[in-house]
This record gives C-alpha cells, sequence and structure tokens, in this order.
C-alpha cells in the first residue's frame, strides 16, 4: 500500500480510462534475482504488477486490466523510466 513517503524512483502517470483522467502511481521494484518490475496504484489502491518482457511486450504479473491498458501503462512507464 502506498504511502506519504515515496520511494526516490516512484513516479506517477496519467492515463485516459473510461473518458476520465486517472493518476497512477509507478513504483519500480525487484525480485530477489534482480528482474524488475512495477506495482501500479490509483490512490492507494494497487490495480497491478507489471513486467517488460525480453521482446519488448508487457505482461501483467497481477491484476485485471485488459490488455490495452497493461500496453498503455508500459508505455507510460516507458516513456518516463528508462532502466
Amino acid at each position: 500500500m502506498k504511502d506519504n513517503k515515496s520511494g526516490p524512483d516512484e513516479f506517477d502517470i496519467h492515463l485516459d480510462i473510461d473518458g476520465a483522467d486517472a493518476i497512477i502511481t509507478v513504483k519500480p521494484d525487484e525480485t530477489s534475482d534482480g528482474a524488475r518490475y512495477f506495482i501500479c496504484y490509483i490512490d492507494n489502491d494497487r490495480i497491478t504488477q507489471l513486467r517488460e518482457e525480453i521482446d519488448g511486450k508487457w505482461e501483467q504479473i497481477w491484476g485485471i486490466l485488459d490488455h490495452d491498458m497493461v500496453d498503455a501503462i508500459g508505455k507510460e512507464i516507458n516513456q518516463r523510466h528508462k532502466s
């Protein structure tokens, strides 16, 4: 759950969801073996966890977003957060 102390790598993206501007907070993290993934929140609610595959496609690790939304979030992550 997101708190008021955001980490140095945490950032916000803006997406149009059903005609409304949504602010999604993205928190980069990594697995114990160093694989990077991104936890996404709207307000205090975790909505998904995503990772970018070797082929550049975005995959949802956790959540119920459709693939178009996963791609849209992944595109914004790529624009804001380069590894």
